[in-house]
């Protein structure tokens, strides 16, 4: 008799060995990823012991995600309903805030809800890179995620600055000490924020910072729609659970533990040491330090080299699927299946066999597999996987154990990776020999594969994929218990309804767990029936201990978030700052000034008593040019006698004046000169 599935091994004109067809069933993962991914599940292993993987929060990084980044998004907006423009203004408005419950606790949420969704969308990227779910067809969602990562770590930042205390200055700092490195224009970016508080403008300044935190927010949504336009079904919120307990961890943790304020940011004197929050403002003492380029090529070079990440060979994409034309009966179930959008039905002429004919896109497909258990016709191949090819690997497995009864294991390339890995070359001693056959999903075993097995002698069949929400292919994991409980198309045949059948749901290193006996009829047998396995019971025990986790990591990052606070000024001098906004419009004064006088200007002079501290040939810049000077000079603390003058060969230099004062400074102040007025005699 036939196999329905395709001929069976016997039939075919060369015999592969086991090893030969496992290594046609399913992609082998690279040491980096396999390595990386055993660390993953090191550190995930306490979270699953909640007893249920279902509360697992790092199977929910995606939507975690999204969800705090609402929040981030609604309290932010609240927030502008009540912050005011111009320098003084906007701190004021942000210490009003802050004495007001509703809006302390808001503006908290906002912060520490920030803090988490960064956090939230790194480990979702590290968790995509280890499942390489970054081939193929998936560059776009790769891609797309780490420039929203990158300008949302800069629209952090932004929102730091808009308080204007003097974290917000240090930041200033740090900038403009940025901007004098590598551009040319440190100068104007610190004379226009000191030109713009002296003369009432900093509306200005706080207007553009604010529109550029909104609009960084809204690219990054555009981001984020390009992270997911591929997606078939993309899932935007977490379970009801999981945005009741993450909403009522945040509002807690921002009641106990408000923001407080800092100081308002003063010019005239050094930012104070000061908590830097790590996950935003990391940067700010690179931007001071010698070491600023290497940091900025670091971070460029980092940048460059994730974003390339699907085009270097940590693991190389499968080739999209193939669909046999003439075996394909337009049912419609891959399309319906299929996770990436990458299967259409075509309407086929009037007269056709079929009404519609199944074809893919190979620039969507990402070779998941997903679709092959959904076709009962054969006519879905992947690479060397099929069908046939599946029947042909359990018949080999089965032939190597004569006369015993054999259990066969269905299980996914992650299990294979990990705790399925010593299984596929030795057989431990169990109450039944083992064959387990590993593929690139379990999604991939059509439902009358499983009825053959049994009809061919295997004792029972148990298929042991990831958890609920942590599959690498998405939804395959769903779709196979969905199949197998005969809730979805293809369904396991009504006859095998009871048949010794069992579905394992577990993290990749807890593979073993599903190899131990289960009676039958036991109670242990019945949970793992397809079906109940999937969705779990969940008590409140689980519920109180999720949250309590949760609670407690949300602490430790508030705590993270306000325990560093670096060094960047240590015993620092005194300054003189001499800042000039608009050279053009001194040498206009200087010019009014020499013919006045009979005078011919030849230097711009700065003394600190008799000690120069800086002159340069008139006319400084070239007369016609708006380019800013701003010049920066230690002094000991103590008293100074500060003088800017305008030379003439023919005249006394304390008679040409800009500025003439004397002052007491102590360490860390800073005495700003902002000649605004034409030199007097």
């Amino acid at each position: 008799m036939s196999s329905p599935i395709g001929p069976s091994s016997t039939t075919q004109p060369e015999q592969k060995s086991v090893q030969q067809v496992d290594e046609l069933v399913y992609f082998k993962r690279s040491a980096l990823l396999r390595l990386l991914e055993k660390l993953a599940l090191f550190i995930e292993r306490p979270f699953n012991r909640i007893g249920t993987t279902s509360l697992n929060l790092f199977y929910h990084t995606d939507t975690l995600a999204v969800f705090l980044w609402l929040v981030v998004g609604l309290s932010g907006v609240y927030l502008t309903l009540f912050y005011q423009f111009d320098f003084d203004a906007a701190y004021r408005s942000v210490a009003k805030m802050e004495s007001q419950v509703l809006a302390r606790i808001i503006r908290a949420i906002h912060r520490y809800a920030t803090d988490s969704a960064i956090l939230v969308t790194v480990l979702h990227g590290i968790r995509l890179f280890f499942m390489a779910r970054f081939r193929g067809a998936r560059w776009l969602a790769w891609v797309s995620g780490i420039v929203m990562a990158i300008l949302l770590l800069v629209d952090g930042l932004t929102g730091y600055w808009l308080i204007w205390d003097t974290r917000a200055q240090l930041i200033t700092n740090s900038f403009t000490a940025f901007l004098n490195k590598f551009t040319p224009f440190g100068p104007a970016f610190i004379s226009g924020i000191l030109t713009t508080r002296n003369t009432s403008q900093g509306w200005i300044f706080i207007t553009i910072l604010l529109l550029l935190h909104i609009l960084l927010f809204g690219v990054g949504a555009l981001f984020f729609w390009w992270h997911i336009m591929r997606l078939n079904r993309p899932r935007f919120l977490p379970a009801r659970y999981w945005l009741i307990g993450v909403g009522s961890v945040l509002v807690v943790i921002s009641a106990a533990f408000p923001l407080g304020m800092l100081p308002k940011a003063d010019f005239s004197q050094l930012p104070p040491p000061l908590s830097l929050d790590p996950f935003y403002l990391a940067f700010v003492p690179f931007g001071m330090s010698p070491y600023a380029g290497w940091f900025l090529a670091g971070f460029g070079i980092l940048s460059i080299v994730l974003a390339l990440v699907p085009w270097l060979s940590f693991s190389k994409p499968a080739p999209p699927i193939r669909i046999d034309e003439q075996k394909c009966t337009g049912c419609t179930l891959c399309s319906r299946d299929c996770p990436y959008k990458a299967i259409e039905m075509h309407e086929l002429p009037a007269g056709s066999r079929h009404k519609f004919l199944a074809q893919v896109d190979p620039k969507m497909c990402v070779a998941c597999g997903v679709c092959l258990g959904s076709c009962e016709f054969d006519a879905i191949s992947l690479t060397e996987i099929s069908a046939p090819a599946i029947w042909q690997r359990v018949e080999a497995g089965m032939a190597r154990h004569p006369g015993q009864p054999v259990t066969v294991c269905f299980t996914c390339e992650r299990h294979a990776a990990q705790g399925a890995r010593p299984y596929l070359a030795q057989q431990p001693g169990s109450h039944a020999s083992l064959e387990v056959i590993p593929l690139p999903c379990v999604a991939v075993i059509p439902p009358k594969v499983v009825a053959r097995t049994l009809s061919s002698g295997a004792a029972e069949v148990r298929v042991v994929g990831c958890p609920p929400d942590d599959c690498s292919r998405r939804e395959g994991n769903l779709w196979t218990n969905a199949r197998l409980s005969r809730e979805r198309l293809p369904r396991l045949k009504k006859a095998f309804e009871n048949a010794p059948v069992y579905t394992f749901w577990l993290p990749p290193n807890a593979f073993s767990q599903a190899l131990f006996a289960i009676p039958a009829g036991s109670p242990q047998g019945e949970s793992n029936r397809p079906g109940s396995a999937y969705n779990p019971q969940l008590t409140w025990r689980h519920f109180a201990l999720a949250f309590g986790i949760l609670a407690i990591l949300m602490f430790i990052q508030v705590r993270v978030s306000q325990a560093w606070s670096p060094q960047i000024y240590t015993n620092p001098p005194a300054y003189v700052q001499l800042v000039i906004p608009n050279t053009t419009r001194l040498v206009y004064q200087a010019d009014r000034f020499s013919q006045q006088y009979n005078l011919q200007p030849t230097h711009l002079r700065l003394q600190d008593g008799e000690k120069t501290l800086y002159q340069q040939p008139y006319p400084f810049s070239g007369k016609g040019t708006d380019t800013p000077l701003v010049l920066e000079f230690p002094l000991e603390p103590g008293s100074h006698q500060l003088q800017l003058s305008l030379l003439d060969d023919a005249a006394q230099p304390e008679s040409l004046l800009f500025y003439n004062a004397h002052v007491t400074l102590a360490s860390g102040q800073v005495w700003i000169i902002m000649p605004g007025k034409s030199p007097r005699p």
